[in-house]
């Protein structure tokens, strides 16, 4: 039996970081360089995320679930205006906010 966060870290954290990748690069101005550092991953997986090579089964799924768009609207907020990395509670209720969006299982959700 799989825990939740483990399919949350193959399927909705993908995600989570090719919005996040995007939005601090289009919206923001940050290099992928920035945004790798912040992420606490490599430039090239910042690439991968922003060319929708990692993470875009989910990418749609998590910006239809409102509570998900409102906590991805704080962390980047929080990384904009105050330096920070990811805040990883706001990880959480977005996983979170995931599996009850998919009826408790998030692969139950992707298959």
């Amino acid at each position: 039996m799989k825990l939740p966060c483990e399919s949350s870290v193959k399927y909705v954290l993908p995600a989570l970081r090719a919005i996040i990748a995007r939005r601090l690069i289009e919206e923001y101005g940050f290099t992928q360089s920035t945004v790798a550092k912040a992420l606490g991953t490599t430039q090239a997986a910042i690439s991968h995320y922003v060319n929708v090579k990692r993470g875009g089964r989910w990418i749609e799924k998590l910006l239809s679930i409102e509570e998900a768009r409102k906590a991805i609207d704080e962390i980047i907020e929080c990384m904009v205006s105050q330096g920070k990395s990811l805040d990883w509670e706001a990880v959480c209720r977005i996983c979170r906010a995931a599996r009850a969006y998919s009826g408790s299982q998030v692969t139950s959700y992707i298959e």
